[in-house]
Parts: C-alpha cells; sequence; structure tokens
C-alpha cells in the first residue's frame, strides 16, 4: 500500500525537513550526516542564514560553517513559515558595463544576492540562475495579480537562458510557459511567467516550476559555465555587438545558437 504524502512527511527527520524549506525558500543548503550547510557559501550568506534562524526561534548549533538542529520533530507549519517567509522591496543596480558582450563572455558566476530580501517561491530560482552564473539581478512571484518574472542582467543573458531551455528544460513538466522577453529598446531582459487569462495565479505553482528549473540549473551549474566559456570569446564582440545594436532578436539568438552548437 502507498504511504500517503502526509505521513511520508511525517516520517522524515528534523533535519531534511529543515534543509528543504530553506532551500524552497532560496538557501542553497545541503545535508551531510545530520548536518547543514551552505553550497559554496559566503560570510555575508552564513550571517544571513544564522540571522534568519534565530529569527524563525529554530534551536540549531553551529560548528563553524555548519550546523545541526537540536530537535527530532520539526513540524510542517515551521516549514511553512520558512517557505512563506515575506522579501522586502529593495534595489540593485548594475553599470552599463555589465550589459556588455565583455562582461557576459568573462564573467562566469552570477551575483550574490540577500535570500531575505528575495519574494517567496521565487527565489530558489534567482539563486540557482546566479549560481549556473546567469547573472539575475532579482525576481519578483508577481504576488497573485501579475507575471512571475526574473530581471537578467542584458540581452546576451536572456539568449542565454533560451538556448539552455532548449538543451537542458525541454522535457520539465512545468505548470506555467516560462519566456524570454526583451523591454528598454532591447537593452535588457526578463524570464516571465505566462498563463491562461481565465486561470489565477497559483503561489504552489510558481514554486513547483522554479524548484524544477532551479534544480536542473543546479545539477549542470559547473557544465553550463564551461559551456559558455567555451562557446562564446571575446573576439566575437564586433559581431555580437552589431546584432544587439540592430535590434534584431532573431538574428543574435540564431548566431548564438550557431556558435552553441559548434561547440558541443
Amino acid at each position: 500500500m502507498k504511504t500517503s504524502v502526509y505521513v511520508s512527511m511525517e516520517m522524515q527527520s528534523g533535519t531534511k525537513k529543515l534543509a528543504e524549506a530553506l532551500m524552497l525558500r532560496g538557501f542553497p543548503v545541503q545535508v551531510e550526516n545530520d548536518w547543514i550547510s551552505l553550497r559554496d557559501g559566503s560570510e555575508q550568506d552564513q550571517k544571513q542564514l544564522k540571522s534568519f534562524l534565530e529569527k524563525l526561534n529554530i534551536p540549531v548549533f553551529w560548528n563553524e560553517n555548519r550546523f545541526q538542529l537540536l530537535v527530532n520533530r520539526f513540524p510542517l507549519q515551521k516549514m511553512k513559515e520558512i517557505i512563506h517567509f515575506k522579501g522586502r522591496e529593495h534595489f540593485v543596480h548594475m553599470e552599463g558595463y555589465h550589459f556588455k558582450w565583455r562582461s557576459f563572455v568573462n564573467r562566469r558566476y552570477g551575483i550574490r544576492t540577500n535570500t531575505t530580501d528575495l519574494c517567496p517561491y521565487t527565489a530558489i530560482m534567482v539563486k540557482a540562475l546566479n549560481e549556473a552564473g546567469i547573472v539575475t539581478l532579482t525576481g519578483c512571484n508577481g504576488h497573485g495579480s501579475h507575471n512571475p518574472n526574473f530581471q537578467l542582467s542584458g540581452i546576451y543573458y536572456g539568449i542565454w537562458f533560451s538556448l539552455l531551455q532548449q538543451k537542458y528544460m525541454k522535457d520539465l513538466s512545468l505548470h506555467y510557459k516560462w519566456k524570454v522577453e526583451f523591454t528598454r529598446g532591447f537593452s535588457s531582459s526578463i524570464i516571465i511567467a505566462h498563463k491562461p487569462s481565465d486561470e489565477p495565479w497559483d503561489m504552489m505553482k510558481v514554486l513547483a516550476d522554479c524548484e524544477q528549473m532551479a534544480l536542473v540549473l543546479t545539477s549542470h551549474a559547473n557544465e553550463i559555465r564551461q559551456l559558455k566559456k567555451h562557446c562564446f570569446k571575446r573576439s566575437m564582440k564586433e559581431a555580437a555587438e552589431a546584432l544587439k545594436d540592430a535590434g534584431d532578436v532573431h538574428k543574435l539568438y540564431e548566431w548564438m545558437r550557431e556558435k552553441m552548437q559548434g561547440r558541443i
């Protein structure tokens, strides 16, 4: 007889429940022998996570850069409290050169973002995109009233994500259609969700989609960073920026796709 979802969750260890909730809220954690730690976490990330756990009164013991949960059971309600923890408005600024071909080619990782500032349900995707080297300034879950979206650093990253969707995500079973669109006169790009007009936004479906896409990105993060390094070179700057300046998305997409296919 199949065990119910509720019973399966209740049978999980408190450590696994805590780690899963933190992961769904955007903290890139991993579990090893009952210890939880951040993947490639910085000192800033550690301080933020410590503060978050203290704010929610979660009893843990820290040993350098990892921690243990001090209770055996972790209620589902506490998981929900973590997952639904609200973000706050924050300002993100990028200099103009960050949107240029040279920056796209040279950069291997994204930017560090304050996890608790990010919107719940989409934070996991913002962190995963940046881990895979796709510079993502911020994300918005739409708050149930408009399209969830992610703001990328320029058009090259938008096209790059579209190419990665075709290579790594085409078989995912997602609730919404996530497409790249270009804004501000072809100077920036966003990943934006679409749904039938007669359906309401469901935040759990948004989270489920973001979790699926994020798991693909994090599991292939190193491969994705290396693929970009091999596909695109600084010497291609003149051709890339000429296509960008012409405002022809299709031609720029096809040109980058050909460069990618030539290296696979």
